[in-house]
């Protein structure tokens, strides 16, 4: 899946995208971010090329911290801190381990570890599907075209 088309189905489930924005002017270093309270990514298109990122990992990074929101965890991992732990030990450098470490409250560290994890090896296939699969679950059961895919997934009459 294009990442174009990842956006256009985030848009389509409620995360809007935002290309520059207050937060990339407010953040001179930042390449993205995920607004939880207007629930909308920023893409700093033109550091990602500069700081030679792929738009796509940054999309997927900022979508996957859309996903946590989702799903409740407000700040927190899907995965333990020895998962994360060892994860990092095989697939992420020092640099950028100690970067989040220096950069991040301490109750977030582990949420963009597995950000840029999951930006690097889970596919713009995956990341859609979750974000789809959160909606689901999120929604009433006849709230909306979702809720309504929902109730009629589950087997829910319409009332």
């Amino acid at each position: 899946m294009p990442t174009l088309v990842l956006l256009l189905l985030a848009s389509l489930l409620g995360v809007d995208t935002v290309q520059g924005g207050d937060w990339c002017r407010a953040q001179p270093a930042g390449v993205g971010s995920y607004d939880p309270d207007r629930s909308e990514i920023n893409l700093c298109v033109d550091r990602i090329r500069t700081n030679q990122r792929g738009i796509g990992e940054v999309a997927r990074h900022e979508l996957f911290h859309a996903v946590q929101h989702q799903f409740g965890r407000d700040g927190r991992s899907f995965l333990n801190d020895d998962q994360i732990t060892s994860l990092v030990r095989w697939f992420m450098d020092d640099g950028e381990v100690m970067a989040v470490i220096s950069l991040y409250p301490s109750e977030e560290i582990n949420s963009e570890l597995e950000a840029r994890l999951a930006s690097r090896f889970f596919p713009n296939q995956v990341i859609g599907g979750a974000l789809l699969t959160a909606r689901l679950v999120q929604q009433a059961p006849q709230q909306g075209p979702i809720g309504s895919l929902r109730a009629y997934l589950l087997g829910q009459p319409k009332s």
